[in-house]
């Protein structure tokens, strides 16, 4: 009885959006289910399809991408907080690294948001965002 009530819980949850396995475990947590009835949860909806953590690495990297202009440190440690296991994002983030992405975003920033910085300034923004700074 427990386990559907569990199942009914993570359904309402991940009809909203995609989640992580975390996500739904943390939720369920909230929720006082035990231990035992979460992973059996988790299982469930990760055969099904409902969750998986490569499919919500790569939509979370095409949307970083498209709208935030984050840089590859910036992705990695956001998908880090969300609980993604490292080895998932190391794979897909070696994809952007192939397509040299960073560089793109560096000069992206370069051409709007940091045009008239300082270099001092510049350098420690770029720094905090985990892109290279070019030593000249």
């Amino acid at each position: 009885m427990e386990l559907e009530i569990a199942k009914q819980k993570a359904i309402a949850y991940l009809v909203k959006s995609k989640k992580t396995s975390s996500d739904v475990t943390l939720k369920l947590k909230k929720l006082n289910f035990s231990d035992e009835i979460i992973e059996e949860v988790v299982s469930y909806f990760t055969e099904l399809g409902y969750i998986n953590d490569n499919e919500y690495v790569d939509a979370y990297m095409r949307q970083c991408m498209r709208l935030q202009n984050y840089s590859l440190f910036e992705i990695k440690n956001k998908l880090l907080q969300k609980g993604i296991k490292k080895d998932i994002i190391e794979n897909e983030i070696t994809i952007l690294e192939d397509l040299e992405y960073d560089n793109k975003v560096y000069e992206k920033l370069m051409l709007t948001k940091c045009k008239d910085m300082e270099p001092l300034r510049l350098k420690q923004y770029l720094y905090r965002r985990g892109l290279k700074v070019d030593e000249e």
